[in-house]
């Protein structure tokens, strides 16, 4: 009769989707041959991330309600199932704390809207697993005082509250990369300090473009080159700006596309 092994049973359920749409994304990466052809699945990405979070909201709202009733009328936790319980959230905590720095370190590595809902929903587990341990302890072996009986909807309470900020996050990230945006005034403003640094490698400046999609930034810069250079040479010099620009904005892609004088 726990109420917090019911809202971490949400948790635990909205992990397995999680996994589930992960794999989906991947499976459709792997199974598509035409990677020469498209600029990726951000937006893929980005829609899944929206439906865990609208997931999310709707388990808040479930353990909320029951969480209410709960606290009016509150119950002594009691059952067999209370002890299963505290093992399990031991051991589970460990691999839950596990899971969440290792998704983290690929976050760190690979930033998308799909890891990083995957690295919330395992932050979110970790902590669900140290709050239930520590609550049903509370509860079960502190029985005979009467707060004990509120340690169990107050946990149940602290989970919807992390599940309601992470599903917060989850969704205005993701609707951040579903809109096509140019980069901020700063971001241009390295770009342009860095076509200074090699201003003696081309001509003339035609266009700058910036994408911000899915996540990824994407920067086109058409360029005048001197009709006389050799194609080697037009191609280091792309090559180096290219670089420079990567490093300073750490962008996923920076196409150097030489033009004719207009």
């Amino acid at each position: 009769n726990s109420l917090a092994l019911w809202a971490d049973c949400a948790a635990t359920i909205l992990d397995f989707i999680a996994v589930f749409i992960a794999w989906q994304g991947f499976k459709k990466v792997e199974s598509k041959s035409t990677e020469f052809f498209n600029y990726g699945y951000g937006k893929f990405e980005s829609f899944s991330s929206l439906g865990m979070a609208v997931l999310m909201v709707v388990s808040f709202f479930c353990i909320m309600t029951v969480a209410v009733i709960r606290f009016g009328n509150p119950v002594p936790v009691a059952g067999v199932g209370v002890i299963i319980g505290i093992g399990a959230h031991l051991i589970f905590g460990v691999v839950n704390g596990n899971l969440f720095f290792k998704s983290l370190q690929l976050e760190r590595k690979d930033k998308s809207a799909l890891i990083s809902a995957q690295r919330r929903i395992y932050m979110v587990k970790f902590s669900a697993n140290v709050i239930m341990f520590v609550s049903l302890i509370s509860s079960y072996f502190l029985h005979q005082f009467k707060w004990a009986m509120y340690a169990d909807p107050v946990a149940a309470t602290i989970i919807a509250l992390m599940i309601l900020a992470s599903a917060t996050k989850i969704f205005r990230y993701s609707t951040r990369d579903l809109l096509d945006y140019a980069l901020e005034e700063q971001s241009q403003l390295l770009i342009l300090r860095s076509m200074a640094h090699h201003f003696d490698q081309y001509e003339n400046i035609q266009d700058i473009r910036t994408r911000v999609s899915g996540g990824k930034i994407y920067v086109e810069l058409f360029l005048e080159f001197d009709g006389e250079l050799k194609h080697s040479e037009v191609m280091n010099s792309a090559v180096s700006i290219q670089k420079e620009i990567i490093d300073l904005l750490k962008c996923d892609e920076v196409l150097i596309i030489p033009v004719k004088e207009k």
